[in-house]
């Protein structure tokens, strides 16, 4: 055999193998574990493309995760998970960023957009 049929053969008997991260957490309660899972859904990965810390296998995200458990098996609620997540990583790691100054560019940027396209077209069909 050559040896690019033997690197072959150990490439394709060697891709079932991938290693992955198997995340087991034990929750002292369901219903903890339902507030922990709904709060790690709205949370973006930082490394990740749009992915929650739920969807995503990233070692930051997996980091992330684990926190928030911990801070839901410690009773924080939700908005002080989100603050301190916030904090930590910035506004990216928000689905749905509070309004604020530093925000404000993100909220109200999409409703002038679309007023100044009604008017663009307003005007063009006013035209003769």
């Amino acid at each position: 055999m050559t040896r690019i049929t033997i690197l072959l053969w150990w490439c394709l008997l060697a891709w079932p193998l991938r290693a992955q991260v198997v995340d087991t957490w034990a929750f002292s309660s369901p219903v903890v574990k339902e507030h922990a899972l709904s709060v790690a859904a709205k949370i973006r990965c930082p490394q990740c493309q749009n992915q929650n810390l739920l969807e995503s296998n990233a070692p930051v995200a997996i980091t992330m995760r684990h926190e928030v458990f911990a801070m839901t098996e410690q009773g924080k609620t939700e908005s002080e998970i989100m603050s301190f997540m916030t904090a930590r990583y910035g506004n990216f790691v928000r689905y749905q960023p509070e309004l604020a100054a530093s925000t404000l560019i993100l909220w109200g940027l999409p409703p002038l957009m679309l007023a100044l396209i009604g008017f663009v077209l307003w005007r063009s069909r006013s035209k003769p």
